[in-house]
């Protein structure tokens, strides 16, 4: 964090569902003695004056009267004061927005995905290095205290990981969604895919690649898809991808990966939908299996609060040679806890120095992520129009 007390000045580019659960999250109140607060000074909307008061309102924002509401992002992006533009607009929109916020040396975070393609992000992590300003894409899921604990304290000690089940699937879509929802409009990057597997690959990632072993190579060698029924379009709902990790020199297989996404399945469609994403689920969402341990991790895997570790090398064994278990508790100290990643940028911005070469946190592991979803719709052939993937 940053040595000196600093609060990071926002900007919000659309007022989407996701900025409503951001904006004030990172608006909770802090403790004096932490060196990170933010405050939003300016947001874009399309919508008017009073639409972006009355969501101001809605959502409780600090200072409300003080926000600069604009209704051209690109004037936002040249004449607003702040220091971290947030982009939150539907995933086709992300490239566009980034690269010009990136082109007058902004400070982004964009939502997961960070672009449609991997050719895009690196475009951007490029274009933010050369502008010496720092770029991350908002997969909060890894910063986390449960998630930071499994990378930093678990992953070392359960031994060699050699089996991912990752899921995440709950029912985003009902009977009475209309089919012009951005859920099931293509042209809004619409798919269980973009939308959810990129948490569930996230979960393979950090199995198969928390350890930063750099002598693996991990590759998608099955994917299959189910589209939405009754929706027009083929939108994609049930898929499965399957991962191999292997040694990049002798190419033999060291562990596996089977990632699992639906937006129609399992559950009950209507209660709302931050109730369906907090529903209990009959199995975990995650299971990492590894030679002395395996990890458990329970519905929604995008916001750990335990761990569940059941122990079987000759270490942990009672004495009749049976398993030991045990339950990790690391919950997130208040909201949603999509705050610890708008901390670690607002170190990093903080931090930064006049001249300097920009930064692209967590480069590595997003464009990881973003090739295994570029392979995993060609090989299930989902497809979206050719404009959404241009550079």
């Amino acid at each position: 964090m940053a040595s000196e007390p600093f609060t990071c000045r926002w900007a919000a580019l659309s007022l989407s569902s996701i900025a409503s659960v951001f904006i004030p999250d990172i608006q909770l109140p802090r403790e004096a003695s932490e060196a990170i607060k933010h405050e939003l000074v300016a947001v874009s909307t399309t919508g008017s004056d009073a639409r972006a008061r009355d969501w101001f309102k809605e959502n409780n924002i600090t200072n409300a009267e003080a926000v600069k509401v604009y209704h051209d992002w690109q004037e936002m992006l040249e004449k607003a004061d702040f220091d971290v533009v947030y982009i939150s607009t539907p995933h086709p929109l992300h490239y566009s927005h980034a690269r010009q916020a990136l082109e007058r040396k902004r400070h982004v975070l964009v939502e997961k995905p960070a672009t449609m393609n991997a050719a895009q992000y690196e475009r951007l992590a490029e274009l933010a290095r050369k502008q010496g300003v720092v770029l991350m894409e908002a997969m909060w899921t890894r910063y986390v205290p449960a998630t930071r604990y499994l990378q930093e304290e678990l992953l070392p000690r359960i031994g060699e990981v050699r089996r991912v089940y990752a899921d995440f699937s709950f029912p985003i879509v009902s009977p009475e969604l209309p089919h012009t929802s951005r859920f099931l409009d293509k042209a809004a990057g619409a798919g269980s895919l973009l939308d959810q597997g990129v948490y569930a690959l996230t979960w393979a990632d950090l199995g198969l690649h928390g350890c930063n072993n750099t002598s693996a190579v991990t590759e998608v060698v099955h994917a299959n898809t189910m589209s939405v029924p009754a929706v027009l379009g083929e939108v994609d709902d049930i898929d499965t991808v399957v991962l191999s990790k292997k040694d990049r020199q002798s190419a033999a297989q060291q562990a596996v990966a089977i990632v699992t996404t639906s937006m129609t399945l399992p559950g009950s469609s209507k209660p709302s939908f931050y109730q369906r994403l907090q529903a209990s689920k009959s199995a975990p969402s995650v299971r990492i299996e590894a030679t002395k341990a395996s990890v458990a991790i329970p519905f929604p895997p995008i916001r750990p609060q335990e761990l569940h570790v059941q122990w079987y090398d000759a270490e942990h064994l009672d004495k009749d040679g049976i398993e030991t278990e045990e339950v990790i508790q690391k919950p997130v100290e208040r909201g949603w806890g999509i705050w610890y990643q708008a901390d670690v940028i607002a170190a990093k911005v903080a931090q930064r120095r006049p001249g300097s070469e920009g930064e692209v946190i967590g480069c590595e592991e997003s464009l990881r992520i973003l090739r295994w979803m570029d392979e995993a719709r060609k090989q299930a052939g989902i497809r979206y129009g050719v404009e959404l993937d241009q550079l």
